[in-house]
């Protein structure tokens, strides 16, 4: 790359700039294996029968606590 600037000035006036770029290209060359090694890994997972009764007592398990984490911090908010 190459820049040249040029400056002129004369008595009581701006100075004025020109600026030239002169940019070569750029070649990039890039090289893919045909085959990819790829890994696959099988897991398996165990699932328990449960019940509709066990899944809502565990639902409202979570929401209680979540219920009582706001309560909280609502309530270390109001007391500062």
């Amino acid at each position: 790359m190459t820049v040249s600037t040029v400056m002129a000035t004369s008595a009581g006036a701006s100075a004025a700039t020109k600026t030239t770029a002169h940019i070569e290209p750029v070649q990039a060359t890039v090289t893919l294996n045909q085959q990819p090694v790829a890994q696959v890994e099988f897991n398996r997972i165990h699932l328990r029968r449960t019940s509709t009764k066990q899944i809502a007592q565990q639902v409202q398990t979570t929401v209680d606590a979540s219920a009582l984490n706001l309560d909280q911090q609502h309530r270390q908010q109001f007391l500062k």
